[in-house]
């Protein structure tokens, strides 16, 4: 059965969408950083085929609390399927960067990825395939902090990055193509 459920960060379960379809068990897919009530990313991850579970994470939590949502979402996610990819939006893509490089996770991929420069000294860490994606206009991602992080992770063929003028409706939908054929990538 496809579907996207919502784990807050005290392990709290509750389903979001369901189809009668059942999708290869393939990846999984952890959002962070999802707006609440914000069910349009939740479907779009859902209806592409993965099994999605959000983590309830608040901007203002640490990296301790944050990660432990992550975790606990991870898994929640981990009898069902074969791969966990992390995605984050916003604030959530230090926490996708972080499940790659702490957590174990298989895959990350951040759309805006505020704050992934505070741990490039974690990059040696970084084994799995990463997907980022920034826009030229976002005040919380200076481009200097973009640089940054495609300096620290050169090398490594497995991560990819994209620049946008905007990440507005438009920006947005072609992120999560992106996003969508690189998870694709690890089925």
């Amino acid at each position: 059965m496809r579907s996207a459920r919502f784990i807050t960060s005290g392990g709290e379960e509750r389903s979001i969408m369901t189809s009668e379809e059942r999708p290869p068990a393939g990846t999984g897919v952890v959002l962070v950083g999802v707006p609440p009530g914000d069910r349009g990313a939740i479907g779009r991850f859902a209806t592409h085929g993965y099994d999605v579970v959000l983590a309830d994470v608040d901007e203002a939590a640490g990296p301790a609390d944050a990660l432990a949502a992550v975790r606990a979402a991870m898994d929640a996610l981990a009898p069902r399927v074969e791969k966990i990819a992390v995605v984050g939006y916003g604030f959530g893509g230090r926490y996708a960067f972080l499940a790659v490089t702490r957590l174990g996770a298989d895959a990350a991929g951040a759309v805006g990825g505020a704050n992934i420069g505070a741990h490039l000294d974690e990059s040696a860490r970084v084994k799995k395939p990463l997907t980022f994606h920034f826009a030229d206009d976002d005040e919380a991602v200076p481009f200097a902090e973009v640089r940054a992080i495609k300096g620290a992770l050169e090398g490594f063929g497995t991560t990819e990055i994209y620049r946008y003028p905007t990440l507005d409706a438009a920006g947005l939908l072609q992120a999560e193509r992106r996003v969508f054929a690189f998870l694709d990538g690890l089925r």
